[in-house]
């Protein structure tokens, strides 16, 4: 049987498996995008850019499911506005992920041809006015009159294999989104492994 002082002094062994879950899903987010880079077949590259946003995602959430579980100082509402601001792309890859998964999918964009095509549910309410939902290829536009509102439920964007980011008002490529995650995330990773800290050897 080993004291709380000698267990202290024992170099740590086992790190936090939230932790390395998080550190994981970092690393495919670098290797997906790596493979892309080395791709030449476009469709291919499409795909494992999508694997690359799918594991930014779970970056994200074994975060936040820290911070749900206690495990954090800060409360998942809190950390979930930290993580927005601080993370490149936050909303979007939230979006990318969830039509993908939940929705319709998202297939590769074929290079013959021009689209634009946006995915929602966008609902127009009109009430004693006008709702109108215009899509120009500077991003949607929204105007009602009246006591007419419209809803939207995470609408995307994408045209000819960008997405339209709502904060910025630009279209942007799975890879730059990728790039920047990559670098805008990794305190985030970094700061996780710090606060849970590793599990001591069992006595």
């Amino acid at each position: 049987m080993t004291t709380d002082a000698e267990n202290d002094a024992k170099p740590w062994l086992f790190p936090d498996p939230r932790a390395v879950g998080v550190r994981e899903h970092y690393q495919r987010v670098k290797f997906f995008r790596e493979l892309a880079e080395r791709c030449p077949d476009a469709a291919s590259k499409f795909r494992l850019h999508l694997a690359g946003i799918y594991s930014a995602r779970g970056v994200v959430e074994l975060i936040l499911e820290a911070a749900a579980k206690g495990e954090l100082k800060n409360t998942r509402n809190e950390l979930k506005k930290r993580l927005c601001a601080q993370i490149h792309w936050y909303d979007l890859i939230e979006r990318i992920r969830i039509h993908d998964f939940h929705r319709f999918g998202l297939i590769p964009p074929d290079p013959r041809l021009r689209v634009m095509m946006q995915r929602g549910p966008v609902k127009l309410r009109a009430q004693k006015g006008a709702a109108i939902y215009r899509i120009p290829v500077t991003g949607p536009e929204k105007v009602t009159t009246g006591n007419s509102h419209i809803e939207e439920q995470r609408p995307l964007l994408n045209r000819d294999g960008q997405f339209f980011d709502d904060a910025t008002r630009q279209y942007v490529s799975l890879d730059q989104i990728l790039r920047d995650f990559l670098s805008s995330a990794v305190e985030a990773v970094n700061e996780l492994e710090q606060n849970l800290g590793p599990i001591n050897e069992p006595s």
